[in-house]
């Protein structure tokens, strides 16, 4: 083929290694992808690409590898500004419900989220799901300047992003703070009031390509609705999903262990629009219902929900359930680096079953890409590396220690590699990291951002920052235990 007859695209990429996550399981050597309008329009030997296409722009890394970018289906935004409170669960969900209802503002949200989107992106995950503040009543309902805060936080760093906001449970009116030029003003929101702020969000973002919007509710067991539940409960049951249904939105529902499945399917909320997460002690009759519903999962092995139970998911999947893999990032203990919970999901249901034959990697691969997207709703648009769809991918380094000799790629990247080891990060066919220096924001510029509002929504609300917890050193526990019951 001559240059004139040759395809031209936006992008071309030439690396040592690319890992599809396609339903062929295919890992090319000296591969290539080529790239147009944002999506993938050619996957295969570096030879043919080069030869059959013209490129406007090319990445040439004969040590890299590509693969599809990671997906995070579980987190929580304002979380990060929150994480300094360390691990006295006491403490830190305190903080939680006093700054995200009391002492944020736009401006934190904002803040945080570029952080986090940093955080994130230059660990390689390139599409993520966090719910707006805590779970329950933490999240921030009463105004939609909050949530299009955060989404445009993400969007200024490039990265994908599905912001989960929603009602509370009964009783109403909820309480937050609005601050105006130094001014604190009480809100007291109804049912009705924050259900319209999610429809406002859904508006605002509907023609986006990378920032949606998802709902949620309250994770209440059986106790909590009883043998005749409370008609106002069923009521907003009934009305947030017949939004989700209207609109298109995911149904999230943060927290799930025991009952909890069987109370959400008595109001109603189990669908294929359902994303639970952590979904913990589940009972053979639950795991039924997330069959027969068509419910996703968000496993978070990292979590503190996961220590406190076990997340069935080797039945969940034999039983035909999504399971997509989530961070629960980013505090009270754990980062947004989904290498490390990739990790850490081999070693959570090996050490649990004494089975070290769970979790080949290339399983493992797949929760934290393909399985996610496909609990997000999203497996036609990203979570592999196959023609059609969105260019989201990015490219391991392989040209360190730790990842020489390079010889089995998949085994190699679940095994060892880190969120450190990304170089590039291309979102819908835009180069956002190389070289490991991003292309759409200042660093410097979003971390003395991050610094400042969290100093400003902890004096909002009279926190003061513990330096170190007491009990750290010296003994295996810590004397009081974990600080709060779940």
């Amino acid at each position: 083929m001559t240059q004139s007859e040759a395809s031209r695209v936006d992008l071309l990429v030439t690396v040592g290694t690319v890992i599809t996550v396609d339903p062929d399981h295919r890992v090319i050597r000296d591969g290539a992808i080529a790239i147009d309008r944002g999506a993938i329009i050619a996957v295969g030997p570096a030879i043919e690409l080069v030869a059959n296409h013209e490129a406007r722009d090319r990445i040439d890394m004969p040590d890299g590898l590509a693969m599809p970018g990671l997906v995070d289906a579980h987190g929580h935004a304002g979380h990060s500004l929150i994480r300094t409170m360390a691990d006295d669960l006491g403490m830190w969900m305190e903080a939680c419900q006093r700054v995200y209802l009391h002492g944020a503002t736009p401006g934190f949200w904002k803040a945080e989220a570029r952080l986090t989107a940093v955080e994130k992106l230059m660990a390689g995950t390139t599409t993520s799901l966090s719910m707006l503040g805590g779970a329950g009543d933490t999240i921030r309902a009463d105004d939609p300047s909050h949530g299009n805060a955060h989404l445009q936080g993400y969007a200024d760093v490039g990265s994908r992003a599905v912001v989960a906001v929603g009602p509370g449970a009964p009783p109403f009116p909820k309480m937050s703070t609005e601050h105006h030029g130094g001014v604190a003003k009480q809100v007291a929101s109804r049912f009705a009031d924050q259900l319209s702020v999610v429809e406002s969000l859904a508006r605002e973002w509907q023609s986006s390509s990378r920032s949606a919007v998802a709902l949620t509710y309250p994770t209440l067991s059986m106790d909590d609705i009883g043998s005749s539940p409370d008609p106002e409960l069923v009521a907003g049951a009934a009305e947030v999903r017949q939004l989700a249904e209207t609109a298109e939105l995911l149904i999230v529902q943060d927290g799930h262990r025991a009952d909890t499945v069987e109370a959400s399917s008595r109001l109603g909320l189990l669908g294929p629009r359902s994303l639970l997460s952590h979904s913990i002690d589940l009972s053979d009759d639950h795991i039924e219902l997330f069959a027969t519903s068509g419910a996703s999962v968000a496993h978070n092995p990292s979590a503190i929900f996961s220590q406190l139970g076990r997340c069935p998911v080797p039945e969940l999947i034999a039983a035909g359930v999504t399971v997509g893999l989530g961070s629960d990032a980013t505090a009270p203990d754990r980062s947004a680096d989904m290498f490390r919970h990739m990790f850490q999901l081999t070693r959570y249901h090996r050490a649990d079953r004494r089975d070290p034959s769970l979790f080949p990697p290339g399983m493992t691969l797949q929760m934290a890409t393909s399985g996610s997207a496909a609990a997000l709703g999203m497996a036609n648009e990203i979570g592999s590396i196959e023609v059609g769809k969105a260019a989201d991918l990015i490219i391991v380094d392989t040209q360190k220690p730790h990842l020489t000799p390079f010889t089995h790629p998949v085994h190699q990247i679940v095994y060892f590699a880190t969120g450190a080891d990304v170089d590039t990060v291309i979102v819908e066919g835009e180069v956002v990291m190389q070289g490991r220096q991003l292309n759409t924001v200042d660093i410097d510029e979003v971390l003395a951002g991050a610094r400042r509002e969290q100093v400003l929504a902890f004096e909002r609300v009279g926190i003061e920052v513990p330096m170190e917890r007491a009990g750290m050193w010296g003994a295996v526990r810590y004397p009081e235990g974990p600080g709060t019951q779940l």
